[in-house]
């Protein structure tokens, strides 16, 4: 874009030198969020695929926005009908209160992500103790991760309950009672909040909400994020896929065990009808 032609070009090589010199003033003097917006600005209007990123971001909040209301809508009639169901129920059985507390989690996940990216998309100004409370629950999605983490921890209970009464029926119909179903729902919450907890570390400046911006160390990240990426991802894989495995085993066993004792009955009856008719025929 520039030419330098003699002392014509040395002037003008100097002009823009001395504007960049104005320029970077200027910019010194301004905040940081006016800076993030020139930045962000200039590099949208110079840049296509820049500006095709942000115009991506921008609508797929909105498509969380609209998949959270829709889930919200579906898992309150489940949440509705389950509650109905187990109301009605003369034996009150504890995998209902498992179900019933795993769609409660489902249900709040979809409320906090409409909270959560209706205030990013709103891009609202944080300020004082309600603009940080804003940042470290919803903007940082704290709140919507712990429910997810804490839905999972409910999800394994949900196995592990399913896997006893099938696979272990006697023992889970003798030690398996009704107070560990319920402590068993309070620490999914539990799990769930505690494990965000250590990561809640937010930062607002100029109005901008920095969330996960201050660890105590490096290696202090690292380890939260493989202690949540074992206990929330290779934990449950684990569990689903032995749990589910050896109730397939059970299950094909018990069938094959019924359709023989039925076939034996068949037969017997076969046997008993033909003695019958041979009597009734002498």
């Amino acid at each position: 874009m520039y030419r330098c032609v003699g002392a014509r070009g040395v002037s003008s090589l100097f002009e823009v030198k001395n504007m960049e010199n104005s320029s970077v003033h200027e910019i010194s003097n301004k905040t940081n969020r006016e800076i993030l917006r020139v930045t962000t600005e200039s590099a949208s209007f110079f840049d296509p695929t820049w500006q095709l990123a942000v115009t991506i971001e921008f609508y797929f909040q909105y498509a969380i926005i609209a998949i959270g209301i829709f889930g919200t809508v579906a898992n309150a009639f489940v949440l509705y009908a389950l509650v109905t169901y187990h109301l009605q129920e003369a034996k009150k059985r504890a995998i209902n209160l498992l179900m019933i507390n795993q769609n409660l989690l489902d249900l709040s996940s979809c409320v906090l992500l409409i909270i959560t990216f209706s205030i990013r998309v709103n891009n609202i100004y944080l300020t004082g103790a309600l603009g940080y409370f804003l940042c470290t629950v919803f903007v940082s999605e704290s709140a919507a991760l712990s429910t997810l983490n804490a839905s999972i921890v409910n999800l394994m209970t949900v196995t592990v309950e399913r896997y006893l009464k099938v696979v272990h029926p006697f023992w889970s119909k003798k030690h398996l009672k009704r107070w560990m179903i319920h402590a068993a729902m309070a620490f999914a919450w539990i799990m769930g909040i505690l494990t965000i907890a250590p990561a809640m570390s937010t930062v607002v400046k100029d109005g901008m909400c920095l969330p996960f911006y201050v660890w105590g160390s490096p290696a202090v990240q690292q380890a939260i994020n493989l202690w949540v990426m074992f206990s929330y991802f290779v934990v449950p894989v684990i569990l689903f896929v032995f749990c589910y495995a050896r109730i397939v085993v059970v299950m094909r066993r018990q069938i094959r065990a019924m359709a023989a004792h039925n076939a034996a009955g068949q037969q017997n009856a076969s046997q008993m009808r033909s003695k019958q008719i041979d009597c009734a025929v002498f």
